[in-house]
Protein backbone atom coordinates (compact mmCIF):
# COMPACT_ATOMS: atom_id res chain seq x y z
CA UNK A 1 0.00 0.00 0.00
CA UNK A 2 2.79 2.41 0.79
CA UNK A 3 4.93 1.37 -1.86
CA UNK A 4 1.83 2.29 -4.16
CA UNK A 5 1.25 5.65 -2.80
CA UNK A 6 4.93 6.53 -3.09
CA UNK A 7 4.51 5.74 -6.78
CA UNK A 8 1.94 7.53 -7.37
CA UNK A 9 3.27 10.47 -5.41
CA UNK A 10 6.39 10.58 -7.85
CA UNK A 11 4.17 9.87 -10.55
CA UNK A 12 2.22 13.02 -10.22
CA UNK A 13 5.40 14.68 -9.06
CA UNK A 14 7.52 13.86 -12.59
CA UNK A 15 4.32 15.20 -14.89
CA UNK A 16 3.69 18.46 -12.97
CA UNK A 17 8.02 18.86 -13.17
CA UNK A 18 7.94 17.96 -16.98
CA UNK A 19 4.29 19.66 -17.89
CA UNK A 20 6.52 22.89 -16.19
CA UNK A 21 9.76 22.53 -18.05
CA UNK A 22 7.92 21.75 -21.46
CA UNK A 23 5.34 25.16 -21.02
CA UNK A 24 8.86 27.08 -19.90
CA UNK A 25 10.33 25.52 -23.56
CA UNK A 26 7.43 26.33 -25.20
CA UNK A 27 7.62 29.91 -24.28
CA UNK A 28 11.57 29.82 -25.02
CA UNK A 29 11.14 28.97 -28.03
CA UNK A 30 8.35 30.70 -29.25
CA UNK A 31 9.62 33.68 -27.93
CA UNK A 32 9.84 36.98 -30.41
CA UNK A 33 13.82 37.19 -30.68
CA UNK A 34 14.10 33.17 -31.57
CA UNK A 35 11.63 33.30 -34.49
CA UNK A 36 13.45 36.07 -35.82
CA UNK A 37 16.87 34.87 -35.42
CA UNK A 38 15.61 31.48 -37.03
CA UNK A 39 13.67 33.81 -39.87
CA UNK A 40 17.24 35.15 -40.31
CA UNK A 41 18.75 32.05 -40.68
CA UNK A 42 16.24 30.76 -43.05
CA UNK A 43 16.53 33.58 -45.24
CA UNK A 44 20.48 33.37 -45.30
CA UNK A 45 20.37 29.12 -45.84
CA UNK A 46 17.83 29.93 -49.04
CA UNK A 47 20.14 32.88 -50.44
CA UNK A 48 23.12 30.44 -50.21
CA UNK A 49 21.16 27.55 -51.61
CA UNK A 50 20.20 30.39 -54.96
CA UNK A 51 23.67 30.88 -54.84
CA UNK A 52 24.99 27.78 -54.88
CA UNK A 53 22.48 26.82 -57.39
CA UNK A 54 23.17 29.65 -59.56
CA UNK A 55 26.90 28.50 -59.57
CA UNK A 56 26.32 25.25 -60.67
CA UNK A 57 24.34 26.49 -63.64
CA UNK A 58 26.95 28.83 -64.93
CA UNK A 59 29.50 27.19 -66.65
CA UNK A 60 33.04 28.88 -66.40
CA UNK A 61 34.53 29.91 -69.70
CA UNK A 62 38.25 29.63 -70.73
CA UNK A 63 39.90 32.93 -71.05
CA UNK A 64 40.00 34.13 -74.89
CA UNK A 65 43.81 33.58 -76.45
CA UNK A 66 43.73 37.76 -76.37
CA UNK A 67 43.27 38.35 -72.69
CA UNK A 68 46.10 35.92 -71.97
CA UNK A 69 48.35 37.42 -74.51
CA UNK A 70 48.02 41.14 -73.02
CA UNK A 71 48.04 39.55 -69.63
CA UNK A 72 51.76 38.28 -70.71
CA UNK A 73 52.76 41.43 -72.36
CA UNK A 74 51.95 43.14 -69.08
CA UNK A 75 53.79 41.41 -66.70
CA UNK A 76 50.54 40.06 -65.32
Amino acid sequence: MLETLISMVVNKSVEVVVGILLEKFCKWVLSDTNIKSANNFLKMQILVLYLNWILRKTSLKPLPKESEEKDEETGG
